[in-house]
């Protein structure tokens, strides 16, 4: 069982870390350039994928295999990673499933159509003491859960 994450924009690279080594789990952050907190750590492993725009999620649902996680913002990259049958986990810790991600991206296409029209529109709120939390408890379960199967 491998956690990648999609290391960019990740706001919640601590916690992730701190989850992933109470389970033995060294997680893989996968970017388009070092991260140098990642990068020198012995428990996570930086992956720097260069090239094009989409190199690094390429990479990823390359290298991901059934019963992986891929912990992203990117819903295009959550849905091939499901689409593998590779969990997908938004940086809230929320599971995201094809029937999710059609949603939000739709909701997404809606706010957008109604930015483009000077309407008023939903902004995302800002990564939250909440949502680090979530993500924590759920990437737990997750863990646990996989620990179980074995």
């Amino acid at each position: 069982m491998t956690v990648f994450v999609d290391a960019d924009a990740c706001p919640a690279k601590d916690e992730i870390l701190l989850v992933c080594k109470r389970h033995g789990v060294v997680p893989v952050f996968v970017a388009n350039a070092p991260i140098a907190a990642i990068a020198s750590r012995t428990d996570a492993r930086m992956e720097v994928v260069t090239g094009d725009f989409d190199a690094a999620d390429n990479w990823m649902i390359e290298q991901a295999a059934a019963g992986d996680m891929i912990l992203t913002a990117d819903l295009l990259l959550a849905q091939r990673a499901v689409r593998k049958d590779v969990a997908a986990m938004n940086f809230s810790g929320q599971h995201l499933t094809d029937e999710i991600i059609h949603d939000l991206v739709a909701r997404r296409e809606v706010q957008q159509k109604l930015r483009e029209m000077s309407l008023p529109s939903h902004r995302p709120a800002p990564y939250a003491k909440e949502s680090r939390s979530q993500l924590k408890a759920s990437l737990h379960q997750w863990l646990e859960a996989r620990k179980r199967r074995g």
